[in-house]
């Protein structure tokens, strides 16, 4: 009797023992599917927050994708539902959906979130040495309907602006040795006034880096105009700011900002464009896809986190006549890196383990960069990585 029962004990500390190792694995590998979650004391008091990127989205951006090839090009009768676009490139932008068709039709294409394919119209008639003298990449439009692709020109730069993220989609600049000065940096971080009224302009803490740890990333520097307290000032305005991750933002997007002052100051000019892209990045207190920002009337916004943020640079030597000395002497280099978002970015290096083609940040975004360009050259300079055209 005694041995049976003794059997009978062990059998069901076994099935307990079972049981249990069952419940951490399950366990384990839900901690691992959601970004390894772990406790943190911050403003609010104990919360769980993510460390990594979560699996389960690539999981689910995969299927998504599967299902997506299985099914396009085709209707529920199996004929094609394409239309007179069945070119057209569709590209998820932080949240935002871009429509673009082919370079070689150079048709426009309306998309739902208001940006955008190649207008001729909004890309021509810009200064040489404004920033968007080589074209205007998303067809951005100062139309408060373009709520998702809202240009905005200001004398030190141009930002195309998303209301949606409440992050610029891009900003461009032109650089030169004159727009660097003895100014000091200002530090004037604070909301945008010209946004159309009725947009929430996001404010100095709402970033709440104590909680989030993100920087207020500028896109244009603030090194990149200290001609005079004005110009640094207003690189100081949110709607040039991106939540980026430390690492990247003093460490890897600084280097690359400092090479590019480098360049202008030994005799070049510089024609700029740069933004985030995708959502999702990890910075010093985890993985966020979002920054919460809650309205007076309790509201609830969200400030998008990029996973990457781009940078593409056309340097020439300084001087006059831009369109001609790219084109017919080759005397345009471009540079195009794509940073990822998260802590330790830096660690095997600086921008340069990043740099890749124009032709590629096209791909991820669906903007349209120098078009005004003769295609042969844009297509030899974009093409390339770090490359030179001619």
């Amino acid at each position: 009797m005694g041995g049976k029962k003794k059997s009978k004990k062990n059998q069901k500390s076994k099935v307990i023992y079972v049981i249990l190792a069952l419940v951490l694995l399950i366990v384990a590998g839900a901690w691992y599917l959601y970004g390894k979650p772990t406790l943190v004391v911050g403003e609010d008091g104990l919360s769980l927050v993510q460390t990594e990127p979560p699996l389960i989205n690539e999981i689910k951006s995969e299927l998504s994708a599967a299902v997506k090839n299985s099914t396009e090009g085709t209707d529920a009768g199996g004929t094609s539902s394409a239309g007179a676009i069945s070119k057209a490139d569709v590209t998820a932008t932080g949240g935002n959906t871009v429509t673009t068709a082919t370079k070689a039709t150079g048709s426009t294409l309306a998309a739902t979130s208001g940006t955008t394919g190649s207008n001729p119209a909004l890309d021509q008639g810009h200064a040489e040495n404004s920033p968007l003298f080589w074209g205007n990449p998303s067809d951005s439009i100062s139309d408060t309907a373009a709520t998702q692709n809202y240009l905005m020109e200001k004398p030190q730069f141009t930002i195309c602006y998303n209301s949606n993220t409440l992050n610029p989609n891009w900003v461009a600049w032109h650089l030169a040795a004159s727009d660097l000065g003895e100014a000091d940096r200002a530090d004037t971080f604070r909301p945008d006034t010209e946004l159309p009224a009725g947009w929430y302009a996001v404010r100095k803490n709402d970033y709440k880096f104590t909680y989030y740890g993100f920087d207020r990333g500028h896109i244009c520097p603030s090194a990149d105009r200290t001609a005079n307290t004005e110009d640094n000032s207003m690189t100081f305005l949110m709607t040039n700011m991106v939540p980026q991750a430390p690492d990247n933002n003093r460490i890897v997007w600084v280097a690359l900002e400092k090479f590019e002052r480098e360049q202008v100051l030994a005799g070049k000019e510089a024609y700029i464009f740069a933004g985030p892209y995708g959502k999702g990045g990890t910075g010093d207190k985890g993985y966020f896809e979002e920054i919460p920002v809650t309205l007076k009337d309790d509201r609830e916004l969200s400030i998008i986190v990029p996973s990457h943020t781009w940078k593409i640079i056309l340097f020439m030597p300084e001087g006059k006549g831009d369109f001609e000395r790219a084109v017919t002497s080759g005397q345009a280099e471009i540079l195009a890196v794509n940073v990822p978002n998260e802590k330790g970015c830096g660690k095997n290096g600086s921008w340069q383990q990043y740099l890749c083609s124009v032709n590629y940040i096209e791909e991820i975004t669906g903007y349209d960069f120098f078009e005004l360009l003769p295609d042969d050259v844009e297509e030899e300079l974009e093409s390339r990585v770090m490359g030179k055209a001619g």
